[in-house]
């Protein structure tokens, strides 16, 4: 983790590198809205540069990176001058633009009863994934990369067996119950559900929900974004914060049922190593 001082000397930047699933890695760049102005340029190269050799000296075959356009709270004016900063950055490292991304954040349980007037969905039944299980890892490896299929922000190089593997792995969320379960329809897997709960304050997050492409357009998303908000209450969740692709109308017709709009609008950029 990088940490980087204003000319004030108040840290109002913060950097740090973490894999997703082996292969994939992230550089977010957390902006704290308590200190204004910006880093120097060279301390934010240098940041930037040393993550980015920390990534590939583990392997990373690809890095992302979000840009923040807008977000609730903070001064149009201020998020502009710190995009362009990053932006800046992130060329001069060869870094490419990729999609827009919309964010949601809402209590949980203002989320959960919303969902109470979700009436008339399709029953599905759920099976938790097994992390001792490798048949049963290995069938939520294949199930996701099918899941992703259409997907605005598919990442080819991503590693579906290996991000499944990591999200059952990671410490730093609730594991009970699985945080990756299937949706079956009829018998057969239908929905793949990854989520995650911080034990720590009750941030939570519906971190992947995918409807695989024969069981699309007949309201199963629905169903499987009730599900999830469910399991997440049942994990310790209090804040719900999602987001995903501008492009992906699907996902955000789920997010519109829940009466909010995107409190933050992001560009995600990435550098193939």
């Amino acid at each position: 983790m990088r940490e980087l001082a204003n000319a004030n000397g108040d840290t109002c930047a913060v950097l740090r590198a973490f894999s997703e699933d082996g292969q994939t890695w992230a550089i977010p760049v957390a902006w704290r809205c308590s200190a204004e102005g910006l880093p120097s340029e060279d301390e934010f190269h240098e940041a930037l540069g040393a993550l980015i050799v920390e990534c590939q000296s583990e392997g990373a075959l690809s890095i992302g990176t979000r840009v923040t356009t807008h977000s609730d709270g903070v001064s149009d004016e201020m998020t502009s001058e710190r995009a362009a900063f990053h932006r800046g950055a992130l060329i001069a490292y060869g870094f490419e633009r990729g999609e827009d991304r919309v964010e949601y954040r809402m209590e949980l349980r203002e989320a959960l009863k919303v969902t109470d007037g979700w009436a008339n969905l399709p029953t599905l039944k759920w099976k938790p994934i097994d992390s001792a299980s490798e048949a049963d890892v290995a069938w939520a490896g294949t199930l996701y990369r099918q899941a992703c299929v259409g997907d605005p922000s598919e990442d080819p190089n991503e590693d579906p067996l290996g991000f499944v593997r990591m999200h059952l792995a990671d410490e730093d969320i609730v594991q009970t119950p699985s945080p990756v379960q299937i949706g079956m329809c009829d018998d057969q897997a239908a929905v793949f559900l990854a989520l995650s709960v911080d034990p720590n304050d009750g941030w939570s997050s519906v971190h992947y929900l995918g409807v695989l492409p024969p069981f699309r357009g007949r309201g199963i998303g629905l169903a499987a974004m009730k599900k999830g908000l469910q399991l997440l209450q049942s994990m310790g969740g209090e804040l719900y914060h999602d987001g995903t692709a501008a492009e992906n109308i699907a996902a955000r017709a789920l997010f519109e049922r829940l009466g909010r709009s995107p409190f933050r609008t992001m560009e995600e950029w990435r550098l193939v190593t």
